[in-house]
């Protein structure tokens, strides 16, 4: 079945006047593994979103335990060199 630029045309025209179509459309059109695609996309996003959220938490914890351990240090630095004057 030949397709004219004519028509081709018209289904473009006519799927700006009906959006409701578009989807129909794009049922018949893709597989279902590409129309899932954009649900796989957001939730990819939002697992993006928690592991940003849980690596801020961890440098945060990270920088914590830095300055303790710091502290620590000192205090046995000191200790150290109390213990030998």
């Amino acid at each position: 079945m030949a397709f004219t630029i004519q028509e081709y045309l018209d289904l473009v025209r006519l799927l700006a006047e009906h959006p409701e179509w578009r989807s129909e459309l794009r049922r018949l059109l893709l597989s279902e593994d590409l129309l899932t695609l954009p649900e796989i996309v957001r939730e990819l996003a939002e697992a993006q979103r928690r592991t940003e959220e849980r690596l801020g938490a961890l440098i945060e914890a990270q920088r914590r335990a830095e300055e303790r351990l710091s502290r620590v240090e000192e205090r046995l630095i000191g200790s150290h060199c109390w213990n030998l004057g």
